[in-house]
């Protein structure tokens, strides 16, 4: 994990058996001084750098992979289809398909597709993940983020990086849906986010999500069963 000195640098947080590490903070500040090695996979959501809906967040490409690496050799993470060649060739590309999806391209039409590049000596069974628009988009109206990912997303990506127990980095931990992947799969998580309203959104999602594994109160989103997507 990070250790408390360096933890101590940044507001973060922390469960009780130590599992779960929440970072508000940059992540290019954080990565380099943790241990090389020490994630066993990285599974993220970095801006796309394509301007979406105007936010000075997706202005450009934050400078972060040559560093996660650095953490981590093992790294999965959405982006756009226009901006894949913007990082190195990856081992494999993976695709999450999504019908009825209401994003629109740069042409006037709409995205159905998202490319996920691989890197790492890692093997997906099945290289697309299919889901529904308008039912993801039900699914979580209920988070204040501008684009979160559907949980059953990042429950297969996670599945296939990673090992129960292992240590699982999103340095762009955004609303916490890798976090509760996490939690649900039994792997440790660190998340690492900049904005400090979509870090607490994160953390109370996650220790929500932490309170409800343990017994302790109900989900604090819809129930994923709600529809079942073919991997």
């Amino acid at each position: 994990m990070i250790s408390p000195e360096v933890l101590a640098r940044w507001p973060h947080w922390q469960s009780d058996d130590g599992g779960v590490v929440l970072v508000n903070a940059d992540c290019r500040e954080v990565l380099p001084v943790m241990e090389p090695g020490s994630a066993d996979a990285v599974v993220t959501d970095p801006p796309y750098g394509v301007d979406f809906r105007a936010a000075a967040w997706d202005k450009d490409i934050p400078s972060w992979f040559d560093i996660t690496r650095r953490v981590c050799t093992t790294v999965v993470f959405t982006t756009a289809p226009t901006t894949l060649w913007d990082y190195p060739q990856p081992d494999w590309v993976l695709c999450w398909l999504r019908d009825a999806a209401h994003s629109r391209t740069a042409q006037g039409g709409f995205c159905n597709w998202t490319p996920i590049p691989l890197y790492g000596a890692r093997k997906f069974p099945v290289d697309v993940f299919k889901s529904h628009g308008m039912v993801d988009g039900q699914l979580h109206k209920a988070i204040e983020h501008p684009c979160p990912k559907p949980v059953k997303l990042l429950l297969w990506l996670t599945t296939n990086v990673s090992k129960p127990g292992g240590l699982v980095l999103d340095p762009f931990m955004g609303s916490g849906t890798t976090g509760v992947a996490c939690i649900r799969l039994g792997r440790r998580f660190i998340g690492i986010e900049l904005d400090p309203g979509y870090y607490e959104i994160a953390k109370k999602r996650i220790q929500a999500e932490l309170a409800a594994r343990d017994g302790k109160g109900p989900l604090f989103e819809a129930s994923t069963k709600l529809w079942e997507p073919t991997p």
